[in-house]
């Protein structure tokens, strides 16, 4: 049992909320394609390309926050 003071909860409490708040709005943002180059380390053409395989996939020609981390992720 772990035992701390209302003061220290409430700290803790308030930061695991803004790191979720700053989680969830990474995750939802959506960048314009050169943006994403940026985000992702890549040109503009290898972008596309990747677009083109399926190994991206974008919302109405912007790729969300959640999409890079994937794409990032991926083997």
């Amino acid at each position: 049992m772990v035992t701390m003071h209302e003061d220290q909860l409430r700290e803790l409490l308030e930061e695991a909320a803004r790191r979720g708040a700053h989680t969830a709005f990474e995750e939802l943002t959506l960048c314009h394609l050169k943006d994403a180059c940026a985000r992702l380390g890549m040109s503009y053409n290898t972008l596309k390309k990747r677009i083109q395989e399926g190994k991206i996939r974008p919302v109405d020609g912007r790729i969300t926050g959640a999409e890079i981390r994937r794409y990032l992720a991926a083997p």
